[in-house]
């Protein structure tokens, strides 16, 4: 039911005039009770308890009441505000309201979120940054009226293992279809069909203690399907003969044996849990779990049961010897491959579907003038999030995560910069500027590499990136700004600009680091990183709009958007190679490695080291850039997520053994482990 606006009760919270805050005070709180009020309706008003409620006569008299009472007239504060504190504030709350459901790459809300970014660069005047081609959808050309061009970079993406669905699969020995409950299909299968003979290749270790192989010098498994046991040589009683406390050594990880398969060329893989494994697990492994296991494979991959497995070994073997008696032969290591009769064929059928995610960078350019128009600045933030929690989330909930401050206030900060630059005017000769939104950050960096790899400038032309991620919390008057290593000429520029500020800046050597400045980098492209620090809200649900800080955002902004205007016009600067001190997303974890791992590395086990930060304990350790991590204190680490569990399973001090592989080497290395903090 509609009632006139005059015949409703306004809520009404004292009428009086302050003065202009600072950025932390209760009037900056204050703001936010107002916000509450707008998205969530009064009674989360109350709920926050930032205020008292009072009934008056007209809604115009609404003016929120600081947490120590104090009143606070709401227009007043907002018009002593700069403008692009205003407009910023305007952006956050748009981006992160839940119409745009998150803005998970692939989704309405990503797609909305990427169409807001360029609705904007056309209104501030900015030209469509990217070429119609083959890859792109025809009907853009339409849609921008601007011919041959377009704002979106449209991409593809695989956000992990987590995407992997079987949709089919059956296994048929001898024309004989296994039932069900007789194998499950491997989460790291390949896809397709295999049909050939078996070969029983034991426990699979190229070189385990005491010069124990599973293979000769010339295994061949080309168009043979290997079975293989899994863990290592058992004793009488299931346990391993090479664990003393009674576990299993780095030899029974599945990823080393797999790849070795793999390397002698075998066309599918039966895996088959030993019958008296006492530390090992019981009956079939789902899909779903081994989704972990590495490498990912090309060829078709089961689980088989130890009943249905024994019936193949003694119908292939020459010898009729099943399960049990191979299983003792490989415990004592009489025996390496045992070839099954070419007679006995097994097909291996399945059908996974690992669907791409699609998503689309967006970009606008302010051309440049004169001998400077073909060099470039980028100035970048990623519009992506979680959505309902499709990776990364820290809160197990699908509720929608709203991504104010990651990266909401990075998206903001991109376009009030746009807005601001594309006034800027001088005699000079300047630089062009990219302004871009990167999509599917959050998993892993994908929308910045794209970019890059599939970049419309050289990269040689592009003077330096400026990244804007998680700024809007501005605490303390603290910003900290990364890469102030990685040009030469930052150490005279920076002090220049950052004192007169009134920030308090924290500075970060390194170019390495958890968001898209990341990529740059490794472009030998200088980088600035501004964020406003660490908080219990990231990567969930609770990083709402109302708890970002507009007057501290537009600091950061008027910081970035001075140094910009420098970097336009001075001499083009000097790359530096800077990796100290490079900083990590909070994690939970007490100890910090200091490496950088690869989000797009195609390896087939272990983690990729991208880089190693200088002064941590993966640098004292003798940890490189290009090393490739494949245990921790003999566990596999099959991927990024095993690393970090591996991490934050530690105390300051502890010094894990760390296997990697140098090139063609493998070596194990102690690390001792840092706190957090550096000590």
């Amino acid at each position: 039911m509609w009632t006139r606006p005059e015949r409703l009760p306004a809520l009404c919270i004292a009428n009086t005039q302050t003065e202009k805050p600072d950025v932390t005070s209760p009037i900056h709180r204050s703001l936010t009770c107002l916000t509450v009020t707008m998205l969530l309706g009064f009674p989360a008003l109350g709920q926050e308890s930032v205020g008292r409620i009072e009934i008056a006569e007209d809604v115009r008299s609404f003016s929120p009441v600081g947490e120590s009472g104090e009143a606070v007239n709401l227009p007043s504060y907002m018009d002593s505000l700069d403008p692009a504190a205003v407009h910023w504030y305007q952006h956050v709350q748009t981006l992160a309201n839940p119409w745009f459901e998150g803005r998970q790459p692939g989704t309405r809300g990503g797609r909305m979120a990427s169409e807001y970014l360029s609705w904007h660069f056309g209104r501030f005047g900015l030209q469509p940054a990217f070429e119609i081609d083959s890859a792109n959808d025809p009907g853009l050309r339409e849609a921008h009226g601007i011919e041959g061009r377009t704002w979106y970079q449209p991409f593809e993406f695989n956000p992990g293992r987590s995407n992997r669905r079987l949709i089919d699969s059956s296994v048929t020995v001898r024309n004989d279809v296994l039932e069900d409950d007789d194998y499950n299909i491997l989460g790291n299968s390949g896809n397709g069909t295999v049909t050939g003979p078996i070969t029983f290749v034991g426990y699979g270790i190229e070189d385990g203690p005491d010069g124990y192989s599973s293979f000769k010098d010339d295994t061949d498994l080309t168009g043979r399907i290997a079975v293989l046991l899994r863990y290592e040589p058992l004793d009488e009683d299931g346990r391993s003969q090479w664990d003393e406390d009674g576990s299993f050594s780095e030899f029974s990880g599945i990823s080393r044996k797999l790849q070795a398969l793999v390397d002698r060329g075998a066309a599918g893989v039966i895996l088959v849990n030993p019958r008296n494994a006492a530390a090992g697990r019981r009956g079939l492994e789902s899909f779903r779990y081994t989704r972990r296991f590495r490498p990912m494979l090309d060829v078709p991959a089961v689980h088989m049961d130890q009943d249905a497995a024994d019936a193949l070994l003694r119908t292939a073997d020459r010898r009729g010897r099943g399960l049990d008696r191979l299983q003792d032969l490989a415990n004592t290591g009489r025996i390496t491959t045992v070839q099954g009769r070419d007679g006995v064929i097994v097909t291996l059928d399945n059908e996974i579907s690992r669907p791409e995610l699609k998503a689309q960078n967006v970009a606008g350019v302010l051309p440049g003038t004169g001998e400077l128009a073909d060099e470039w600045i980028v100035i970048g933030g990623h519009h992506d999030h979680l959505g309902n929690g499709y990776v990364g989330s820290r809160s197990n909930s699908n509720e929608i995560h709203y991504g104010a401050d990651d990266n909401a206030s990075g998206t903001g900060a991109v376009l009030v910069l746009a807005e601001r630059l594309s006034r800027f005017e001088t005699d000079e000769d300047r630089r062009s500027i990219i302004f871009i939104g990167f999509d599917a950050e959050e998993a892993g960096l994908h929308g910045s590499k794209w970019f890059l790899d599939n970049c419309p400038v050289d990269h040689d032309s592009i003077n330096c990136m400026i990244n804007l991620d998680m700024m809007g919390r501005l605490r303390n008057n603290m910003v900290s700004i990364s890469g102030t290593g990685t040009a030469v000429e930052f150490d005279e520029i920076l002090p220049r600009y950052v004192e007169p500020s009134g920030l308090n800046a924290r500075a970060t050597p390194s170019g390495l680091g958890p968001s898209d400045h990341s990529n740059f980098y490794q472009r030998n492209i200088p980088v600035l990183f501004f964020f406003t620090g660490e908080h219990d809200d990231y990567h969930t649900p609770r990083d709402h709009a109302w708890l970002v800080n507009p007057e501290g955002a537009a600091r950061i902004i008027d910081l970035a958007g001075d140094l910009v205007e420098e970097f336009a016009v001075t001499p083009k600067l000097t790359f530096r190679e800077s990796t100290e001190g490079g900083r990590a997303r909070r994690t939970g974890a007490k100890v910090r490695l200091g490496i950088m791992p690869s989000y797009t590395a195609d390896i087939p086990t272990g983690v990729l080291i991208d880089g190693v930060s200088d002064g941590t304990s993966a640098a004292e350790a003798g940890l490189k850039s290009g090393d490739i991590i494949l245990t921790w204190d003999g566990d596999t680490v099959t991927d990024g997520s095993t690393l970090m569990q591996k991490i934050m399973s530690h105390e300051p001090g502890d010094t894990p053994v760390l296997r990697i592989k140098r090139g063609d080497e493998e070596m194990e290395l102690p690390v001792k482990l840092k706190s957090s903090g550096g000590s």
